[in-house]
Order: C-alpha cells, then sequence, then structure tokens
C-alpha cells in the first residue's frame, strides 16, 4: 500500500494480480487527477514520479479519445468500394488525422521500444507495474492494418520531391497535384 497522497492516486490504478484495470479506467482515472498534478506548485520525489506517470498516459489517453472514431472508420473501410479510388482516398482524407494519434500510439507501443507488449498485454510503466489488455485495442489493430498500407501506397502514387509523403497530408498532395 502507497502512503503519500500523490503516490496513493497511482495506487488507484495498479493492477493486481486478479485485476487488470480496462482503457476506460485508466482514461477516467487520468481525467479525474489530471488538475491535481497541474495546479501542484512545488515537486518532491511522489511529485515527479505521479507528473512521470502522467506523461506515459498522456498518449494512451489522446488515442483512447479517439477510439469511437476508429470504430467508426473501421466499419466505413468494410462497406468500401476498394476499386473505387475516389472514395478510398475519401476514406483515407477523413481518418488521415486521427491516424496520426493512432501512428504516435502506435510507434510508442507495438514499433520503436522493445518488451512494450508482452504476451497479450501492453506495458504502459513496468517501474509502475501499469498494463492494459492488448485485447482492448482490437479495433486499433483493425484500423493499424489497413489504414498504413492504404495511405502509403496513396501517397506514393502522389509523392513528388516537393511533397514528401510522410511529411505533407494526403490532402494537399491531392491539391497540389491538381493544379499541374
Amino acid at each position: 500500500m502507497i502512503f503519500s497522497p500523490y503516490l496513493r492516486i497511482l495506487d488507484e490504478i495498479t493492477p493486481t494480480s486478479t485485476c487488470i484495470p480496462k482503457k476506460q479506467e485508466y482514461v477516467a482515472w487520468y481525467k479525474k487527477h489530471f488538475k491535481t498534478i497541474e495546479q501542484q506548485q512545488y515537486s518532491d520525489f511522489c511529485m515527479q514520479e505521479l507528473i512521470w506517470a502522467f506523461n506515459e498516459f498522456k498518449i494512451l489517453v489522446e488515442f483512447l479519445e479517439h477510439e469511437q472514431t476508429i470504430i467508426e472508420a473501421n466499419k466505413r473501410y468494410k462497406l468500401l468500394e476498394h476499386k473505387n479510388q475516389e472514395m478510398v482516398i475519401e476514406w483515407l482524407k477523413d481518418y488521415e488525422n486521427v491516424y496520426q494519434y493512432a501512428e504516435h500510439f502506435y510507434c510508442k507501443y507495438f514499433e520503436w521500444e522493445n518488451d512494450k507488449v508482452v504476451e497479450d498485454k501492453i506495458i504502459v510503466s513496468e517501474e509502475l507495474g501499469i498494463k492494459i489488455e492488448l485485447s482492448d485495442f482490437k479495433e486499433f489493430i483493425v484500423f493499424e492494418e489497413t489504414f498504413n498500407p492504404l495511405i502509403t501506397e496513396y501517397k506514393n502514387k502522389f509523392c513528388t520531391q516537393e511533397l514528401q509523403s510522410f511529411n505533407t497530408s494526403l490532402k494537399t498532395m491531392i491539391e497540389f497535384h491538381k493544379t499541374l
């Protein structure tokens, strides 16, 4: 049991051997305590630990705030006429901004850092023992597996030396090429 008032906040979401909080619980916890952390005027060791934990959660919470849109994108993708380039481009444009949050999340937990996904859990913080069930991210995984290959394909079609494919929005590239 944690006795510091700051670290007690962390204790609220620390997984136990019998229970790992669901993603919605992490978001609720983050939103409940965010102002407390932001308004602190001093920074002792416990407070530094708590600020560090909140920074770990920031990417996760930003991503989860867009989850409903990702679910909508997956549903629309299933109905998409994949041979109709206009429809595909429209779908890509509609979800390109949301994909930026998803991509940031993907890079943090799946791509760049080893051991962030262990067995069936995403490790948010090894030091704090905070983890989330991988199954909570099923919709995200579907979105990543459909959006990323399509955006890469279409950006490569419209890419020129002036517009680098990964630094320019699809909409900007399409508009640029219409003016040529």
